[in-house]
């Protein structure tokens, strides 16, 4: 019983230092942007946290980076993500 209190007290901790590095690339990429790329940011995180089509569900990790790192994403994967947003009205 007490390595499976291990175990998930590790997972806890994991999980915990990933939610603060993805806390810490928050603060990072919405500190000096305009009010309208932070709504973006928003819309985008909102979108991969709840996904609402499978779209979204398959490329959740891709619109956190779109959202925190776009700077990493390929200009095809952003038009790409675009096309779908005019689409599906995200």
């Amino acid at each position: 019983m007490s390595e499976e209190r291990k175990q998930s007290l590790e997972e806890m901790i994991k999980e915990r230092d990933t939610l603060i590095q993805l806390g810490h690339a928050i603060e990072q990429r919405l500190a000096g942007i305009s009010e309208y790329e932070k709504r973006e940011v928003e819309a985008l995180s909102n979108r991969a946290i709840n996904p609402q089509c499978s779209f979204d569900r398959k490329h959740r990790e891709m619109l956190y980076k779109l959202a925190l790192f776009p700077n990493y994403v390929s200009l095809y994967w952003k038009l790409r993500e675009r096309l779908h947003r005019f689409i599906h009205h995200h």
